[in-house]
């Protein structure tokens, strides 16, 4: 009786599997889809009828239905042709299901579409992938993953990466370019690609970029139309390489920022806000930060007024409105000369979450950085952009600038390197992916991605993972916490009284005195070479009136000294 009953069962679950089967054959809503937690899913539709101009003429959005009662709503991109898509990425394991809502409701193709997700977990050793999505952490100073793990950001800067050639290079035994310096920097342990999207071709304005191995970019200045879906084919394959390889993208939005003020007739602010939304359907399921243009904070150096300035509210405003996953969002900043968070035309925006700041010195005065530090409410500071290694200053400049950002409360450093930040290609023929300072700053791109100062910035996320770097305070030119031989080069940051970190970037063997120290607690000291990552031990100590005089540096280049209760 009991095998009777067994194969009885194993029969009607086969005969409700074969019926779904053929349900979902029958009837083009019913979609099977796997993928990993985290990870894009493009789903296709179908529209059942064309559009003159279908960037215009319909929108589309599907609402994912998750375990828990989660909701997720995205956009639909138009792809060319008849065909729209969906890029999601499920944020649990578990089933999901999808409904799309068309704004032409009688478009049976693209309105009213179900289908099915089932997400399982993500055994990646990634950490992007681990932890999920990034979003600002509780006390606002810094980026956390989804699951609240401090996210140590470190960037790599590519403005020109629409042009990098994705299938080729000019380097014997290099297949491409693009994966190529993608590679090295996650091999290096970089965890952002800092990308600008400057899609003219480069160098156009000299007559170079005709060969057929010119990367293509999309030209919005005359409207969107499928002419333009080269480019962003193109930028597809490199955000999915980028993410595939477990990077961040800090990506700027969709077009050069002088655009719109070349073209007011045309960029104007619904337009921007569809393009904004456009970008965020294609590229908002990736693990993304959005940073909004170039230098339009507070306004591209007055190119732009308190009228004009709305077309990039309006673009920042079409990502943020239509992106579900709320990943932070920021205006890439002028110098600090120019904009600070105190004069800033983007902070007091409710779309606007974080700071990608630009500082050109040596940042030995500490003014800039406590303007960020001071600001309410508190956000991530990030400095996103400082002098390129071979371009403004050498290794130990760009290496340097790191940690002084991190002494001062920048819980991020985006590095950049000639030849890698600006895309030159060859020198003959030239081929620049700007023209700025050229000729006479070339390097050729596979030389720059080969730079030592980024090799050494792996010593720099080291550090500061051991020392925990989410609980250090920036304390400036406290008197009440150091007192040192040349301030405006030694930098301190403290976790309370549990941990001192210094740093001497001075020229001499100079250091000085530790202040408000414990007094009923042991410590040891260290000293930490930037260079090589190494960690010497100074020796263990107990203040009786909370002060100590460090030793002097082990020689003239910059130390860390490190300080640490037993």
């Amino acid at each position: 009786m009991m095998h009777k009953i067994i194969l009885a069962t194993a029969v009607m679950m086969i005969f409700c599997r074969l019926t779904a089967a053929s349900q979902a054959l029958k009837n083009p809503d019913i979609i099977a889809n796997t993928i990993e937690q985290w990870r894009v899913l493009e789903i296709s539709l179908k529209s059942a009828k064309p559009y003159k101009d279908p960037f215009n003429d319909v929108e589309v959005t599907a609402l994912f239905t998750g375990p828990g009662g989660i909701f997720i709503q995205r956009p639909a991109f138009w792809d060319g042709n008849n065909t729209w898509k969906i890029r999601f990425a499920p944020t649990a394991p578990g089933k999901w299901s999808m409904r799309t809502n068309a704004s032409d409701t009688r478009n049976k193709g693209l309105n009213n579409v179900a289908a099915t997700v089932r997400c399982v977990a993500n055994e990646s050793d990634q950490e992007i992938y681990k932890h999920g999505f990034l979003k600002v952490s509780g006390n606002g100073r810094y980026f956390t993953y989804a699951d609240g793990t401090p996210f140590f950001y470190l960037g790599d800067t590519h403005w020109l990466y629409i042009h990098e050639r994705f299938d080729t290079s000019n380097v014997k035994g290099i297949a491409s370019q693009f994966k190529y310096t993608v590679d090295k920097r996650v091999e290096q342990g970089f965890t952002v690609y800092q990308s600008e999207a400057i899609q003219m071709p480069h160098s156009a304005a000299s007559g170079m970029h005709v060969r057929n191995d010119e990367e293509k970019g999309s030209n919005f200045s005359d409207g969107f139309d499928e002419s333009d879906l080269a480019g962003f084919a193109n930028i597809d394959r490199k955000f999915k390489y980028i993410a595939e390889k477990g990077l961040v993208n800090a990506n700027s939005s969709v077009t050069w920022a002088l655009d719109p003020a070349d073209h007011p007739s045309v960029y104007k602010e619904a337009y921007m806000y569809k393009l904004g939304r456009y970008w965020c359907a294609r590229y908002g399921a990736y693990p993304v930060l959005w940073t909004i243009a170039q230098e339009i904070d507070k306004n591209m150096y007055d190119r732009y007024d308190s009228v004009t300035i709305n077309k990039w509210f309006s673009l920042a405003k079409g990502i943020d409105d239509n992106d579900a996953y709320h990943h932070p969002l920021g205006a890439h900043m002028e110098n600090t000369s120019a904009a600070l968070a105190s004069t800033s035309w983007w902070g007091n925006k409710k779309y606007h979450h974080w700071w990608p700041v630009q500082i050109q010195d040596n940042m030995s005065s500490p003014d800039a950085a406590r303007n960020f530090w001071d600001n309410i409410p508190a956000k991530p500071v990030v400095l996103y952009e400082s002098a390129y290694e071979d371009f403004w200053t050498n290794a130990k400049g760009a290496r340097s600038a790191g940690y002084k950002a991190f002494q001062y409360g920048m819980f991020g450093y985006g590095y950049g390197a000639n030849g890698i930040w600006n895309d030159t290609y060859s020198d003959d023929p030239a081929d620049y992916g700007t023209g700025y300072e050229m000729p006479g700053r070339y390097l050729h791109w596979y030389k720059g991605a080969n730079l030592p100062g980024a090799a050494q910035l792996i010593h720099l996320k080291e550090f500061y993972q051991k020392a925990r770097w989410w609980n250090l305070t920036p304390r400036f030119n406290d008197s009440l916490w150091s007192r040192f031989a040349d301030q405006g080069k030694s930098l301190i940051s403290s976790d309370a009284q549990k941990i001192f970190v210094v740093y001497f970037f001075n020229d001499t063997r100079a250091t000085g005195e530790l202040r408000n120290l414990d007094k009923d607690d042991s410590y040891t000291a260290e000293w930490f070479d930037p260079r090589k990552g190494d960690c010497t031990v100074i020796g263990s100590f107990k203040s009786t009136d909370g002060h100590w005089t460090s030793p002097s540096k082990p020689d003239d280049e910059d130390w860390i000294l490190y300080v640490h209760k037993n």
